[in-house]
């Protein structure tokens, strides 16, 4: 049985997340944790610098945060009826990635469902501060960003953005290869040129890479003349693709890519679902 991790604020786009996460899966058994991290006054388990609040305040947030959950569970099986999917609720007076982390230490997750605010909320800040901090400190687990506006839909087409830098391992891809033959999906490779060609170096890369992916229907496409963020907008928007996959090399890579300012200008990203996958050397 899969896990699936749902870190939930009890916010709409949690909640938007959630939803879309029950529906991707529907078709499989699986056991989904809903998670939820408070913070009592700074107070954090396991630390020995925080002070220590009165025990009345700990009961009294976990107490809280336990009957959130509940009622979440109950808004959920009111909604579903599906025999193959469990849920477990975890409340944890940790920071949240603290939380996440310890959820990971203690159990196989295949993904993570994150919401974000989606197109109400200003470009620059599209993900919000959590969902930015788990892309780039959760480094073990596939991520998937869900925007509030979105509702799942079958997934056709997968977009993985590439620069064909580096040469990714089947390892790297196996939730990605995993996602697109559930749901009889095409992945299109797109790699915005930033200089004439590719170089020896990438052009294996590209090789390997499709060589990964022999099982599943993809193929390869190119822009060139065009900044990054433009190059992905106009591909996706073109073709209406269901998904942008980004595998996350480096730990800033993810807040660079949303944050610069050549970006802000930009709500692609607010409008479809981002997968994010991570080096398995990192």
């Amino acid at each position: 049985m899969k896990n699936i991790l749902l870190p939930t604020d009890f916010s709409e786009n949690a909640w938007n997340a959630t939803l879309y996460a029950i529906n991707l899966y529907k078709e499989e058994s699986c056991r989904f944790f809903l998670m939820n991290s408070y913070d009592v006054n700074g107070y954090h388990e396991g630390s020995v610098m925080d002070p220590v609040p009165a025990k009345e305040e700990l009961v009294k947030h976990k107490a809280i945060s336990e009957e959130k959950l509940q009622r979440l569970y109950e808004i959920i099986k009111e909604r579903f009826s599906n025999p193959g999917h469990n849920f477990k609720c975890v409340a944890l007076n940790k920071t949240l990635i603290d939380s996440i982390n310890n959820e990971l230490n203690q159990h196989k997750f295949e993904v993570i469902f994150v919401g974000t605010q989606g197109t109400t909320g200003a470009y620059e800040v599209i993900y919000g501060s959590n969902t930015i901090q788990i892309l780039n400190e959760i480094k073990n687990c596939p991520i998937l960003a869900v925007p509030s506006n979105v509702s799942f839909q079958f997934i056709n087409e997968i977009v993985l953005a590439t620069s064909y830098g580096i040469e990714h391992t089947k390892e790297e891809l196996k939730y990605l290869i995993h996602l697109a033959k559930q749901n009889k999906s095409a992945i299109r490779i797109l790699h915005i040129e930033e200089s004439p060609g590719l170089s020896i170096s990438q052009k294996h890369n590209k090789y390997h890479l499709e060589s990964c992916l022999k099982e599943i229907p993809h193929s390869a496409h190119s822009l060139a003349h065009v900044s990054i963020p433009i190059g992905i907008y106009c591909f996706t928007e073109s073709r209406g693709s269901d998904m942008i996959v980004f595998i996350n090399k480096k730990h800033n890579f993810l807040e660079k890519l949303l944050f610069k300012p050549l970006y802000k200008d930009l709500g692609n990203y607010s409008r479809i679902p981002l997968l994010v996958l991570h080096r398995s050397n990192e």
